[in-house]
């Protein structure tokens, strides 16, 4: 009896010495889901559980059901993982109560918001327009994730902070547009701003601890952009968030296999780098619908592919190893963690669990607490 009380009193103990994390680094697959992830193994490396992520070290299935919807989308999926609330497509981290298109709901704290609000620097890394709905919903809130002008004047005015310290992405001339639709100019709304939106990586400057790249295209080096990001956020004592989203949406099948491989190359080099105070989380938005469907091990994984292609443009590619029909699916996906707190990550869990997970790793609680739907 007396061991038993002893153990008990000893939990609090044991859980308060649990080492919290300085830096947090999400990874994010946009439609990166366990089809994928199996395909991407062996398309990169012939053969199945080859994948770093596959190998990390904590393992758990996300659900990724909307607050209506049991497909999601990124902006709905991006939410609930960074604020902990899920919310409707095309929402960006607004409430439940937000009806897209027409009427705000209550605006969502995010994981990097709690980190500018305690002056840690922050990053945002894409190759998708840095409006897109996945990184937006890092910093931004919308009733629609096609605002792209509004959206994009919100980098410049944070809620918390100084605002996000790096970001890197793409979408230079569609945002670039969607401003002057909006009788506003992109250098005008920089120099408002008092922050210069550089065009490419050789105009950030030696030393800088704060840049704002956005590049014409997503075709850029992920390896460069991470490295010369992380050299940037740790020089903060207090420490760092970044979230490195790649699409790997596989409606082009041979190009989402060859980026998910890429992402998961950038992921075990980060690893290495980082030190034992950072945790390092992996996990998608949303499925998608790639299935294998037959076939041996070797090279002809995507063999036909490209004549299967051709004779459907709009999806539905069937060839003797593969099935893709393009859209959006709704089963769980991949969570996979290491460093401080990652033994959180287990089980089958909603995906807005993985916005505690990065809380608690820290050693934060919510300002306002999230459900728990």
């Amino acid at each position: 009896m007396r061991r038993a009380i002893l153990a008990l009193l000893l939990v609090p103990v044991a859980l308060s010495a649990q080492p919290r994390a300085k830096n947090v680094i999400l990874f994010l697959a946009d439609a990166g889901g366990l089809s994928t992830v199996a395909a991407a193994s062996l398309h990169g490396y012939g053969a199945p559980r080859r994948l770093y992520v596959q190998r990390m070290p904590h393992i758990g299935l996300s659900d990724t059901t909307t607050a209506s919807q049991l497909v999601t989308d990124s902006a709905a999926g991006m939410t609930a993982i960074v604020t902990g609330e899920k919310t409707h497509n095309g929402v960006i981290s607004q409430s439940a109560m937000a009806v897209r298109k027409k009427s705000d709901g209550e605006p969502l704290k995010t994981i990097l918001e709690y980190a500018e609000e305690r002056g840690l620097a922050t990053g945002v890394i894409t190759n998708d327009a840095l409006t897109g709905a996945t990184p937006a919903a890092t910093y931004a809130k919308a009733n629609d994730r096609g605002m792209t002008a509004h959206i994009f004047q919100q980098i410049f005015t944070p809620r918390f902070g100084d605002g996000v310290d790096v970001m890197i992405g793409a979408g230079r001339p569609a945002v670039a547009a969607a401003l002057k639709e909006a009788s506003l100019d992109l250098d005008a709304v920089s120099q408002k701003g008092g922050r210069p939106v550089l065009k490419t990586f050789s105009e950030i400057p030696d030393g800088a601890t704060r840049a704002l790249v956005m590049l014409d295209s997503g075709e850029f080096d992920l390896q460069t952009a991470v490295d010369r990001t992380l050299r940037m956020l740790s020089g903060n004592p207090r420490g760092y968030f970044l979230m490195v989203e790649w699409d790997t949406h596989t409606d082009h099948v041979r190009l989402g296999l060859d980026r998910f491989v890429t992402l998961d190359r950038v992921i075990a080099r980060t690893a290495q780098r980082v030190g034992s105070d950072t945790l390092m989380l992996f996990t998608a938005d949303h499925s998608f619908d790639l299935r294998l469907r037959g076939g041996t091990f070797g090279p002809q994984l995507l063999e036909g592919l490209e004549q299967a292609e051709a004779e459907a443009p709009k999806g539905q590619v069937r060839t003797t190893t593969l099935r893709m029909d393009n859209g959006h699916t709704g089963e769980e996906v991949l969570a996979a963690a290491q460093g401080p707190g990652a033994e959180r990550v287990r089980g089958f869990m909603p995906n807005t669990d993985l916005f505690r997970v990065m809380m608690a790793a820290y050693g934060w609680e919510a300002t306002s607490p999230p459900s728990t739907r």
